[in-house]
């Protein structure tokens, strides 16, 4: 394992997928939500301790496009 990615969770524990994760948040109260990620290949989530700041609302807002991302 080189440097760079010691100190890095990139690799799935459960299919062993390497290219990171995406996030998801789920509400646990009026004002808070938590902050997880989600294995792309294999769904399987994981909970990484972080809990957002206040909150006025689930209800996310689309924004414009960044870059190629947002297809």
């Amino acid at each position: 394992m080189d440097s760079n990615t010691e100190n890095s969770f990139r690799v799935c524990l459960n299919c062993g997928y390497q290219r990171g994760f995406h996030v998801h948040f789920k509400e646990i109260s009026v004002e808070k939500a938590r902050l997880g990620l989600i294995c792309p290949n294999c769904g399987q989530s994981y909970d990484i301790g972080w809990l957002t700041a206040d909150i006025t609302e689930m209800k996310p807002k689309k924004e414009g496009t960044y870059g190629e991302l947002d297809h």
